[in-house]
């Protein structure tokens, strides 16, 4: 019934790989220094075959940067804002690294242990926003996909797998995201407060997709070349604290991103998520910008920089979802709120 495309084979591999279970150890050290010692651990090709070569290469470089500017600091300046860039942009947007799944494995497993870490209790106390939301998304995905899975004779089982592990990965970094916001709300200035929605209201799992379609070859190029464009066009705007152009941005993506589903009958839910995602806080951001003198600039031009970062990456799943709209299962698209967004 569900026909796997070479494409769907790939990005299956991906969640395969993701949830073998990493080689990588760094015992019982403190979640930053483990994972800081798990990325450094991994080697690109050239330093495999120059194994005496002392200095980082780049991409080392920007893990340590990233680990760097964790040390206490009274202060989220333009040079973090700009470290904290890049990794994202490592660790989400390079699918084209030999080592991009690597990275995204040490992210996941330390999100999982991270996760089991923090009690119920502490969550309710409303202090990681950030943290709480992608709790709340896992939380609704894993209670979901045994629905799926039964509905699918278990063909819908790798979505699952591959989209709980992606929200696993983000957790980690979502943790340095609202240990910053909690100093910002400390000083009376809302960061966060405003820049996520409840899962509450969802739509049942039980209803039926109201498109049918699926992505051609040409038509997964065409989300792929539109996603590429729109991350490199918001990172710039969100570099210059450009809030406003982020907002425009994103409005026209996701006119570009509706036109592609009313084109091919389909559904991109996920992607469309994402950019509203981006979209919302770029809109906050310009808000906390004139309200506070601009001091939440540059936290949240790393904020966009997460989101947009992962956009394509989290697309993947929207399009290996499309199968089961076809069969008339609602993967994904009944797991997602409504974002107020434009």
């Amino acid at each position: 019934m569900f026909k796997l495309t070479v494409y769907s084979l790939r990005v299956l591999g991906l969640a395969v790989m993701l949830f073998a279970g990493s080689s990588l150890s760094a015992g019982d050290l403190p979640v930053e220094a483990s994972l800081r010692e798990q990325l450094l651990q991994i080697a690109s090709f050239d330093q495999l075959q120059n194994p005496q070569q002392n200095e980082l290469d780049a991409d080392a470089a920007r893990v340590a940067a990233f680990f760097e500017s964790l040390a206490g600091s009274d202060e989220f300046c333009e040079n973090t804002a700009k470290v904290w860039t890049g990794f994202f942009e490592l660790t989400f947007a390079r699918d084209d690294d030999e080592n991009f799944a690597r990275r995204l494995q040490i992210l996941q497993k330390a999100g999982e242990k991270q996760s089991a870490a923090i009690a119920p209790e502490e969550a309710a106390h409303g202090c990681r926003p950030f943290t709480e939301h992608v709790k709340e998304a896992i939380k609704v995905n894993s209670a979901r996909k045994d629905y799926y899975s039964r509905v699918s004779n278990g063909a819908t089982r790798n979505v699952s797998l591959l989209y709980t592990s992606l929200e696993y990965s983000l957790l980690p970094l979502t943790a340095f995201f609202d240990r910053w916001a909690l100093k910002f709300n400390q000083a009376g200035i809302p960061v966060l407060q405003n820049d996520f929605v409840s899962m509450d209201d969802i739509a049942p799992a039980e209803k039926q997709p109201l498109r049918r379609g699926v992505l051609d070859r040409g038509g997964r190029k065409q989300l792929r070349r539109m996603l590429r464009s729109w991350q490199w066009k918001s990172a710039l705007a969100a570099s210059r604290k450009d809030f406003l152009g982020v907002q425009l941005l994103a409005m026209n993506a996701l006119h570009e991103l509706r036109q592609l589903e009313l084109r091919y009958k389909c559904h991109l839910a996920l992607t469309l998520h994402f950019v509203e995602s981006v979209g919302l806080a770029a809109r906050n951001a310009d808000r906390l910008s004139q309200q506070f003198a601009r001091r939440t600039d540059n936290f949240y031009r790393a904020f966009i920089a997460l989101q947009t970062s992962g956009v394509r990456l989290f697309s993947k799943v929207d399009v290996m979802a499309q199968p089961f709209h076809s069969a008339g299962i609602g993967i994904i698209v009944n797991d997602l709120p409504a974002i107020p967004f434009p």
